[in-house]
């Protein structure tokens, strides 16, 4: 078995906690999700909403990259939830007409297959702290824009 040594055992604990938040996260969104019947309806109102949390979320990392690095099994978790949550937001566009949401799919897709790489090693670096400050909260802000542009409520 190996050793751990002293000063890498919290960083192991940090981890794992981190790990085991992102799992729990996900499995409590996917019992909601499968055994919740469905709403009836959904509202472009809860979709930018949505968009407005994937931005917070976004900012929260940004500022944990730039002001406590050392929180870095954090990232994963924060970077998670966005990636979760941009999987969400494409599943219920996708309720609306075709029409509506053709220019921003592919707006959503693109950031899903940024955000899936959160589990590589090197994709915590200063290019993502330059996007995180520029790019991705200007291209949520698009998509939530874009978003207050469709149809109050679409029926399920």
């Amino acid at each position: 078995m190996a050793k751990i040594e002293p000063s890498n055992a919290l960083r192991f604990a940090a981890a794992t906690s981190a790990l085991t938040l992102t799992t729990s996260r996900k499995l409590i969104r996917n019992f909601r999700y499968y055994r919740s019947e469905a709403p009836g309806s959904i509202s472009s109102r809860d979709l930018a909403k949505l968009c407005r949390d994937i931005r917070r979320n976004a900012f929260s990392l940004y500022n944990l990259m730039e002001h406590d690095p050392d929180s870095s099994p954090f990232f994963v978790s924060l970077a998670g939830e966005i990636n979760d949550q941009l999987e969400e937001l494409h599943r219920k566009l996708l309720f609306f007409d075709p029409d509506h949401i053709s220019d921003i799919i592919p707006l959503i897709d693109r950031q899903r297959t940024f955000w899936n790489r959160l589990t590589e090693e090197d994709f915590y670096n200063r290019e993502l702290l330059g996007s995180l400050e520029n790019e991705i909260p200007n291209t949520l802000t698009e998509i939530e824009n874009k978003i207050t542009l469709l149809p109050e409520n679409v029926s399920i």
